[in-house]
């Protein structure tokens, strides 16, 4: 099912690449980094020059990815273990603090985190695991956003990307319903920024959008779908192009859109 709400996607976004240096000296922070698309992204950045800020909750899986993306790139990789299934504002204001006093700004935001919970009946769901899909899918993106704004702020080309994906159907459970607030908060959030300018007064400071890049070759998906076989769906690295093209904000005036996928590009 398609969201009647996302933006159609030009065949350049959907076939957008990272240019060489592109992200030299740019401070670019992935929540979710660990994970299926979060991973190809910080692999991406890393090679274009981006200094790679990785967000995940499990240390070990962080430090691997740490260790391959050390070296990929001229700058050195960062990393931050936000246990996102219970932290709370204490946390994101550290993490916040250390980013000023590390960096001073923050260029780009990718909310990649996504917990899938049990696909089921509403009625079934445990309201621990409730909370907890909860906590991973929007209300970390929010609080992580908030305390972050000031920092994005400080770019010249600041862009906050939030990953979706539509599933407003039977048996999604808490994950469907988080998807949908997410995108929600995104209009939200973009809709109240959108009258901060940069110097020119020509195009929004911050650009606030969100990606669904459909079904990929993840561990989220096989998970979703265990009797799937590979080659029904494409790996990460084929479905980057309009996110990307947000990060970089090929389009300055771009902001409060929700881009998909288009397999017909």
């Amino acid at each position: 099912m398609q969201n009647p709400n996302y933006l159609a996607v030009t065949d350049a976004q959907n076939s957008y690449t990272l240019p060489a240096n592109s992200l030299t000296d740019r401070v670019v922070l992935i929540s979710g980094a660990t994970g299926g698309i979060g991973t190809t992204l910080s692999k991406a950045c890393a090679t274009a020059g981006a200094t790679v800020v990785l967000a995940g909750r499990k240390l070990k899986k962080l430090e691997k990815l740490y260790d391959v993306l050390d070296g990929m790139g001229p700058a050195q990789p960062a990393m931050v273990v936000l246990e996102q299934d219970k932290a709370g504002p204490a946390e994101y204001v550290e993490i916040a603090d250390m980013l000023q006093k590390e960096f001073g700004r923050i260029d780009a935001l990718v909310h990649a985190s996504a917990d899938l919970g049990t696909p089921t009946h509403q009625i079934s769901i445990e309201q621990a695991e409730w909370a907890r899909v909860m906590n991973v899918n929007l209300t970390s993106a929010r609080l992580l956003s908030l305390y972050c704004l000031p920092l994005l702020s400080q770019s010249t080309l600041g862009s906050l990307t939030f990953m979706l994906d539509y599933k407003p159907t039977a048996y999604w459970g808490a994950y469907g319903v988080s998807k949908q607030a997410l995108q929600g908060f995104m209009h939200m959030l973009a809709d109240e920024y959108d009258t901060q300018l940069d110097e020119q007064g020509l195009h929004p400071l911050l650009a606030i959008n969100g990606y669904d890049p459909g079904p990929m070759r993840t561990q989220l998906r096989r998970n979703s779908f265990p009797g799937e076989l590979e080659a029904e769906t494409e790996p990460p690295d084929q479905r980057m192009g309009p996110l990307l093209s947000l990060m970089m904000r090929t389009d300055r005036s771009l902001t409060g859109a929700a881009l998909a996928f288009d397999a017909q590009s």
